[in-house]
């Protein structure tokens, strides 16, 4: 690199920090990959005074939880560089970080820079990035001015953190998800891998629909067919020639004739709803099954959400704030307890897609989780709407 393009990489600004941030970048790498890592950071450093990055072996609170300085170390940074490497990849720990950063940037617009440092395969929830190549001549100033472009300018759209893509199934099939092992990411969170097991085995006893009418084309067929019978009665009525009729038979055939054709037409009409009924009322089981497996998952930070039948999404959340809040109440912990089991689904869900319930009221309250509702703000609200 020549002399022109380092002075042109120190004289760019770093976008200075705003209220509650405390890192301009947090990064993630492999304990392999320490000493180049290392000499980036040291070469940003004395290229930029006042430049704050993050390292964990630095920055993070000596005795407190791992995953509670992790998640509060992204929560201040402004971008996440993650250090991509075969040692990247195989370590849990690095995998961990990388999903709550894309948590953190699902749910805050946070961007994060990927640097390819040696070619390996790049993680499935992380391939939807576009990552920068340390081996490129220009890799150094791509680095300067991804950290001096403001957020706001850096982001995309992010992927759906769906463990099951609901287009590989039937949508009316009620999602059968393995016990076998714990997801990577989640290792670490649930070191006993009964209790994940145990949780999702809760999901798996909702019953997929055995009925015929599952199928779209048989319910198609058997809606014609009803609304043919209901053609055929009409001629029937017409063809019988009634005025032969005394008037009480005719009263009496006229009156059988219309309760079947209106009873055929209502027939119809449920047969080509019923998946519709069938989906909400699925839908409301899964829910609850899914709230008694939150249960389970709470105390590991980590909630459960389904959006679709065959869908589950997984998000790291704490929420010991919210149950103090709850303890306050004349008994708080069965309160905490019923939300769980309601509303804890719906709102990983709205965690997981960054899209929140908005509400004056919450709006202008601090809640616990910022930016976005706490699950006690979130219960709130539900309760408001009924």
């Amino acid at each position: 690199m020549d002399s022109s393009s380092e002075d042109k990489d120190a004289a760019m600004a770093i976008p200075p920090l705003k209220p509650g941030e405390k890192f301009h970048l947090f990064v993630s790498y492999s304990s392999m990959d320490a000493t180049w890592t290392h000499g980036l950071i040291g070469r940003l450093e004395a290229d930029h005074a006042g430049l704050r990055v993050c390292l964990h072996e630095r920055d993070f609170t000596p005795g407190r939880n791992i995953l509670e300085n992790m998640a509060e170390c992204i929560h201040q940074s402004q971008k996440v560089l993650l250090v991509l490497s075969q040692d990247f990849v195989q370590s849990r720990w690095c995998l961990l970080e990388a999903d709550l950063s894309l948590f953190g940037y699902c749910l805050e617009r946070k961007p994060v820079i990927p640097v390819l440092l040696r070619p390996c395969q790049v993680p499935l929830h992380l391939s939807h990035l576009t990552y920068l190549e340390a081996m490129d001549s220009r890799f150094y100033s791509k680095v300067v001015q991804l950290l001096c472009t403001p957020s706001h300018c850096m982001r995309e759209d992010p992927p759906d953190p769906e463990l099951c893509q609901q287009d590989s199934l039937p949508s009316w099939k009620v999602g059968t998800f393995s016990t076998l092992s714990v997801p990577d990411p989640l290792k670490e969170v649930l070191p006993d891998p009964e209790v994940y097991k145990h949780a999702v085995g809760i999901l798996n006893g909702v019953q997929s629909p055995r009925s015929c009418l599952r199928y779209l084309g048989c319910r198609v067929l058997l809606s014609i067919f009803l609304f043919l019978l209901f053609g055929v009665s009409i001629f029937l009525i017409v063809a019988f020639g009634l005025e032969r009729i005394t008037p009480g038979l005719r009263f009496l055939i006229i009156t059988t004739i219309a309760f079947f054709s209106l009873l055929t037409v209502v027939l119809a009409v449920n047969t080509l709803c019923w998946f519709r009924r069938f989906s909400r009322r699925k839908m409301q089981e899964l829910g609850l099954r899914v709230g008694e497996a939150n249960l389970l998952l709470a105390p590991h930070s980590v909630l459960m959400g389904c959006e679709t039948l065959n869908q589950l999404s997984f998000v790291f959340v704490q929420l010991e704030d919210c149950r103090r809040t709850f303890l306050q109440a004349p008994e708080g912990e069965a309160l905490f307890r019923e939300a769980l089991l309601q509303f804890s689904s719906a709102y990983a869900c709205c965690l997981a897609q960054a899209h929140f319930l908005h509400c004056e009221d919450t709006a202008a309250a601090r809640g616990h989780l910022e930016p976005g509702l706490c699950f006690c703000q979130y219960v709130s609200v539900r309760l408001q709407r009924g």
